[in-house]
């Protein structure tokens, strides 16, 4: 081993309070700033029950760490927060023999310092250019680094909590004093390195927890005016603890958030700035590196807002043009035409911006309907619309769902005849009525990519449609929320949910488990 070891303490009871309740906030607060955001809701609102931490327990022969058990009786699983490419669920997990001593009590393999020192020396860098070429110094490497005690691994006493977007594992301690912190470990990626996950160390900060908790996302926007400031972690840092580690991810996607509202109240101008620094970062003075952000994640946003609504508002939907038109990626544009009534400017889109081997047959054939164009219809040529977001179809979708049936026909006449038969299935999904019969077919199959899309445009109808009848049958309520979680939409449809159901769910943790045991109950095969 290298380096002294580190004497640790594991939090005690009033610490780990305090960082709950941090998380707590945190969790609140992005739910506020992002509302409706799926992401938050996957995340933030899966508590595990007692019974099923307490059978992780027993398979893995051991008592959980307090700090790391308490999370996952409140919030969850938490590897799809931290980790760019989770691990199995803890009630999967069978070691490598997590109940073993963890072994290490300092950095094995390699010391920051002496990374640092050959790099500068060989002019290269330890992760890009191979982290062989620093062990091949050695003569011994093993000699050198891995002074372990006999019979030891240095996966004892860990849980593996996923991996990050440079192929770092994260290892949880399970025991010793170090339980309940996280170490991250290169092994995988022939980096032949562990390190305790420590955000005040700078080297580690960027190799490591920066991709882990995409810290780099929005930094070429931090100096910005409009940028929010950072978020304080804990007064009392615990270098690498889980709850410390998590709150600094917490801090970090509460910033983006903000700073995506913030994106709400900017000109054209200053969005161009912005998406540019996210795409060049280099030319403005931050290392080039894949983890830079973009405004496509908050546009979405916006167009789902607009989605939700029970009625078209074109004023409103007029407004998602000005950032359409200001942001390079022209990806999101004919969403934003369509939401808008924009039918000439959709056609003039697709027919003079997108090459002809993407236009969209389905956006030409609704424009040229939704215009009465003459002396007839615009060309429809055959497009793969599979391609287009999802935020578009649903876009389309909502649109022709809401036209009588012989207009819809008319639509799907001028269209090829592949995509005609693509989308008829899904329109008979999006236009079904809101009763008990139809939302019982539908809840039947599984629902996934476009039928998943057209399912939450029935989705959105029906309780908008049961919020103007007044309070509705529970038996209907019920069906609903199963088909929000079927859809995979509790978190972005709670509010329509919470208003036509007399507020029956508190949060969307709620709303979510209800929804969950009625869609496993209409599921379940006939006894």
């Amino acid at each position: 081993m290298t380096a002294e070891p580190v004497s640790r303490q594991p939090l005690d009871d009033e610490r780990i309070d305090r960082r709950l309740a941090r998380i707590r906030e945190l969790f609140a607060r992005w739910a506020a700033l992002r509302p409706g955001d799926g992401e938050v809701w996957r995340t933030g609102f899966s508590a595990l029950p007692e019974a099923e931490v307490v059978a992780a327990e027993t398979r893995l022969g051991l008592r959980l760490p307090e700090n790391y058990r308490r999370y996952l009786l409140e919030f969850g699983e938490p590897a799809h927060l931290l980790m760019s490419y989770a691990g199995r669920l803890v009630a999967e997990q069978k070691g490598p023999r997590p109940a073993e001593p963890f072994p290490l009590d300092r950095p094995w393999a390699g010391l920051s310092a002496q990374i640092t020192d050959w790099e500068e020396t060989e002019g290269t860098d330890f992760f890009e250019d191979g982290p062989g070429e620093f062990y091949s110094q050695f003569d011994d490497p093993e000699d050198a680094f891995y002074d372990l005690p006999a019979g030891a691994r240095y996966t004892d006493g860990t849980l593996l909590l996923g991996a990050t977007r440079s192929h770092f594992l994260a290892r949880l301690v399970l025991n010793g004093p170090w339980a309940g912190t996280v170490w991250f470990d290169s092994f995988g990626n022939d980096g032949e390195l562990i390190h305790l996950a420590d955000e005040t160390e700078d080297f580690y900060r960027d190799y490591t927890l920066g991709s882990f908790v995409d810290a780099q996302e929005w930094l070429p926007l931090a100096e910005l005016p409009w940028f929010p400031a950072p978020e304080a972690g804990p007064a009392d840092p615990a270098p690498g603890d889980f709850l410390d580690l998590t709150i600094a991810v917490l801090c970090r996607r509460v910033r983006r958030a903000a700073a995506e509202r913030a994106c709400d109240r900017l000109d054209p101008t200053d969005l161009q700035d912005a998406q540019q620094r996210l795409r060049s970062p280099r030319a403005h003075g931050f290392p080039a590196g894949h983890t830079y952000g973009s405004l496509a994640p908050w546009f979405s946003g916006r167009v789902r807002d607009e989605l939700l609504r029970a009625t078209p508002d074109l004023a409103a939907a007029g407004r998602l043009l000005e950032p359409a038109l200001a942001l390079p990626d022209p990806g999101g544009r004919p969403a934003a035409l369509i939401l808008a009534g924009r039918w000439a400017e959709l056609a003039a889109h697709e027919t003079d911006t997108v090459p002809d081997d993407r236009r969209s047959a389905v956006n030409l054939a609704l424009a040229a309907e939704l215009l009465d164009a003459e002396p007839g219809p615009l060309p429809v040529p055959t497009a793969p619309d599979a391609r287009r977001p999802d935020s578009e179809r649903w876009a389309v979708l909502n649109t022709l769902a809401r036209l009588d049936a012989g207009r819809r026909q008319c639509c799907l006449d001028r269209m090829p005849a592949p995509d005609a038969a693509a989308l008829r299935p899904l329109l008979e999904i999006a236009a079904l009525p809101a009763d008990a019969e139809a939302l019982d077919g539908l809840l039947a199959g599984e629902l996934s990519g476009p039928e998943r899309v057209a399912a939450t445009v029935a989705l959105v109808r029906a309780l908008h449609s049961a919020a103007a009848a007044g309070l509705p049958d529970p038996a209907l309520v019920d069906r609903l929320c199963a088909l929000a979680v079927a859809v995979d939409r509790v978190g972005e449809v709670f509010d329509l949910l919470a208003a036509v159901s007399a507020g029956r769910w508190t949060d969307w943790r709620a709303a979510g488990a209800a929804g969950q045991r009625r869609l496993d109950a209409h599921r379940a095969p006939a006894r």
